[in-house]
């Protein structure tokens, strides 16, 4: 987080003025491979893998000119071991914007006729692109690459941002035979290290050195970080982003301390975060400076009502009116009249509208930093503003508080997108800010109940009445609004292809606060076995997938749902004249070890209907590792259970 100013900035690299340059990686030559690496096929830790990373160094260094700069230099060797792992050779290097990367070299190499053939990337093949305002990629091919090719790429970045150095992974999606980390810096910096993932294998060693900075040699600290044979991060169902857990190590500024000339404690709390940001002109000066919105605001607040119907009447407009361009951030991209005049933006250009029009409106409402769930969760004790990549808003009406997101105009205004149901947010005001819970009464919830008729031939026809609720409701209005009722039907007829839907209808799409109902007239030839005068049913019709999601067998990172959810579902089908029940599956009532997880399966037969009553509920929807087995277990016997079939004989 960048608490100095510009000016002490530049008063401290004139004090520092550099008289050194950063040595380069001497561990690994650049072209230098050895003939094993080449002869290897597969790799003994993990034979499955698509490729191993052979070498990645990296190394760390301070120095100052006219502005303090990092110096950071890379060098990446990598194994291709099959087909799959030739995406390995396209490779994009991302950058901050006020960085420049430079000294790319890439090159692969393969034996042919016994010879090493190496084959270089030409620098007319290397690409730079301004990914955003924030990111620049450079990106390359490296050419005559196949299964047994091993490549290398090298690059340097030089970096204005020495409160945060360089973030340091140990971890990769594939394995990584060996990782080093050097980093090196004077003793006028106290950093604090900010570590993620499981570094058990990581070794460590530190030790004081004499650094060349500014016109003296002065006592330093220098660190390296060696891995070995560090096993691949394989991304897990119903996780948050590999960011969480990923074995890599980042660093943060705590202090400044240069005797006689300047000290300050730059430790990264939020209540400075929130200063900063309350001042910057893409934040703090877009909300203050909203008189763009105050018009269309007094005219939403003059047409009278509660606080929380202002609220939807604005959020409202919000929605309709702006198109969100796809780009998470939590800074605005340009003034607010720009914004409003493109009727396009990011999602602080929206979110902040939205709250600047709350404000003029008489509403209290604040915006709330945070992580999206790909991009993992945050750190509570460090404030590491590259962390945050969103903003919403915090509103209270009418006694009540919401967490509010304008990006969709399909959603109602106290349900937020799914990707931002990531643990608490930090809310930016005057009064310091304070962490609040990312979540309304958010939740995914689906009822469906049957009505069917049997027939001799094992057949059943009828009708479904279903209603969705909140995520389940959004996604029906999503392809509804985007592809049309057609494609919702084909998506169902996709979904359940044992089906032959004939009509669907739906109901207040429209309707945001309300769930979506549905009405489906269907069939289901073959619904049953049968042969000698019985059948074999399966009363659980909705019941299409029979796969458990939690496969594994084990699991390293937590199980996160995202929110609570509930299903009902209830089938009464009515069996065919001179037939019977013979037998029928026990009903139960099964609850997860541990808590969190409930099973309702309740089924009864009487006057030629047998009637089935299921409900799955998770009132926990964040499971540890160690109560995977648990989960996964609950999970087998509801399909266990809902696989159970009734068995019907005909009447002799």
């Amino acid at each position: 987080m960048r608490l100095l100013t510009n000016h002490v900035i530049t008063a401290l690299a004139a004090f520092l003025l550099c008289c050194g340059a950063s040595a380069q990686i001497r561990e690994i030559t650049f072209g230098d491979i050895p003939e094993e690496d080449l002869a290897m096929t597969e790799y003994a830790d993990d034979p499955s893998a698509d490729a191993v990373i052979l070498e990645n160094y990296a190394q760390v260094r301070m120095r100052a000119g006219e502005k303090i700069v990092v110096d950071i230099d890379c060098h990446i060797r990598i194994k291709i071991l099959n087909i799959d792992g030739l995406d390995y050779a396209n490779v994009e290097l991302p950058y901050g914007s006020s960085e420049k990367l430079t000294g790319v070299k890439a090159a692969s190499y393969n034996i042919e006729d016994g010879n090493i053939v190496t084959s270089a990337v030409d620098r007319k093949g290397i690409f730079y692109d301004k990914s955003s305002r924030y990111r620049s990629t450079v990106r390359f091919s490296i050419p005559n690459v196949r299964a047994g090719s091993v490549i290398e790429y090298k690059y340097s970045i030089e970096s204005p941002d020495f409160f945060s150095l360089y973030t340091l992974d140990f971890q990769q999606d594939v394995p990584v035979r060996k990782c080093s980390f050097t980093v090196e810096f004077p003793g006028y910096f106290e950093y604090k290290f900010v570590p993620s993932g499981d570094l058990r294998k990581v070794r460590f060693s530190q030790s004081e050195t004499n650094v060349i900075f500014g016109n003296s040699i002065v006592k330093g600290f220098s660190g390296k970080w060696t891995a070995f044979n560090m096993p691949a991060y394989r991304e897990e169902p119903f996780s948050t982003g590999s960011e969480d857990y990923y074995a890599r190590l980042g660093f943060e500024l705590s202090k400044i301390d240069i005797p006689g000339y300047y000290f300050e404690d730059v430790s990264p709390t939020y209540p400075k975060l929130s200063e900063k940001l309350l001042e910057r002109t893409d934040f703090g000066g877009y909300l203050s400076s909203a008189s763009a919105v105050k018009g269309k605001a007094d005219e939403m607040k003059a047409e009278g009502g509660s606080d929380t119907d202002i609220l939807r009447r604005i959020y409202t407009y919000v929605t309709n009116y702006m198109i969100w361009n796809g780009y998470d951030d939590f800074t605005s991209s340009a003034g607010m009249s720009r914004i409003l005049s493109n009727a396009r933006g990011n999602a602080a250009d929206i979110n902040l509208m939205l709250i600047a029009m709350l404000r003029h409106a008489g509403i209290p409402a604040d915006p709330v930093i945070l992580s999206t769930r790909d991009n993992g969760h945050l750190n509570t004790f460090f404030a590491i503003i590259q962390r945050f990549d969103y903003v919403v808003a915090w509103v209270r009406a009418d006694g009540e508080q919401y967490i509010v997101d304008a990006t969709d105009p399909l959603r109602p205004f106290n349900m937020l997108p799914f990707q931002c149901l990531n643990g608490q947010g930090w809310v930016v005001n005057k009064s310091a800010g304070q962490w609040i819970n990312l979540r309304n009464e958010e939740r995914n919830r689906e009822s469906m109940h049957f009505e069917m008729v049997l027939s001799g031939d094992g057949s059943l026809s009828g009708t479904a009445n279903n209603s969705y609720e909140s995520y389940d409701a959004w996604v029906v209005r999503k392809v509804c609004r985007l592809e049309g009722t057609e494609a919702y039907a084909d998506l169902m007829r996709s979904i359940y292809s044992s089906w032959k839907i004939h009509n669907i209808e739906l109901a207040d799409l429209d309707e945001l606060e309300k769930p979506v109902t549905e009405r489906i007239d269907l069939s289901i030839p073959y619904a049953s076995e049968t042969g000698d005068g019985i059948m074999y049913l399966n009363p659980a019709i909705w019941n299409h997938d029979n796969s458990n999601e939690y496969y594994a067998d084990e699991r390293h990172s937590p199980v996160d749902l995202g929110c609570p959810s509930g299903n009902k579902y209830s089938c009464e089908i009515t069996i065919p004249e001179g037939w019977v029940v013979s037998e029928m599956p026990q009903s139960v009532n099964l609850v997860m070890e541990g808590g969190g997880g409930e099973f309702r399966y309740i089924i009864t037969s009487e006057d030629r209907k047998i009637i089935l009553e299921t409900e799955i509920k998770y009132t926990t929807f964040t499971f540890p590792p160690e109560r995977y087995y648990a989960l996964r277990n609950f999970r087998s016997n509801i399909i266990r259970k809902q696989s159970e079939v009734v068995v019907l004989r005909k009447k002799i």
